[in-house]
């Protein structure tokens, strides 16, 4: 079986004592390294603002006009969805 070098110096009439080249895999490791990194972050900062969005919709969803009228279940209840 032939290799993609052997392949294609038969394809292009390259001649046999032309060596084969050489794959730089440091180039291939950095840029992967900065794709992933980049990924990470793009999905970091996603998360972030969808927690603090959340957030936000949970403390405007709070009722602070009547404190005292609200019964301890109720409260309790609303303690654990903002722990949530």
């Amino acid at each position: 079986m032939q290799t993609q070098w052997e392949t294609y110096k038969g394809l292009e009439l390259i001649p046999d004592s032309a060596p084969e080249p050489k794959v730089n895999h440091f180039m291939h490791g950095l840029l992967l390294s900065h794709l992933w990194r980049s990924l990470i972050n793009a999905l970091a900062q996603e998360h972030f603002y969808e927690q603090r969005r959340d957030y936000f919709e949970r403390c405007w969803a709070i009722d602070y006009a009547d404190p005292y009228t609200i019964k301890h279940a109720d409260q309790l209840k609303k303690l654990l969805t903002l722990m949530d």
